[in-house]
């Protein structure tokens, strides 16, 4: 699993990816190539999925895409350059921010949030 995290975040960044699939089988000797517009096509289900959740959101707040002003990219997923795409083509007017640690956003988020909260004490 620690592989295929890399091969990911190695597409994130780059065009190709490879791996070494003895790793898996040592009765295999080959290296596959994987390319972004590959994994993209394997994550075409996941990609409808965001998307679907996206406009459920949309739908249930009575919002519509052009009334958002501002797309956080926050988690380790919006460093994919899919999941960056697809929020800037649902979003075209909205302002990207887009952070350097995304991954580590949402737990700066939840500790602030954590103080605000009054104590029980």
């Amino acid at each position: 699993m620690v592989k295929c995290q890399k091969i990911k975040e190695t597409l994130s960044v780059m065009v190709n990816a490879s791996l070494d699939v003895d790793e898996f089988d040592p009765t295999q000797e080959r290296n596959i190539q994987i390319s972004q517009e590959g994994f993209q096509k394997m994550c075409e289900v996941l990609l409808n999925k965001v998307k679907n959740t996206l406009n459920a959101a949309l739908h249930n707040s009575n919002f519509n895409a052009n009334q958002i002003n501002k797309v956080l990219h926050v988690g380790g997923g919006s460093r994919m350059p899919m999941i960056k795409q697809l929020l800037r083509n649902m979003f075209p007017e909205a302002e990207h921010c887009i952070e350097e640690h995304p991954d580590e956003v949402v737990a700066i988020g939840a500790a602030y949030y954590a103080y605000s909260l009054p104590s029980d004490s």
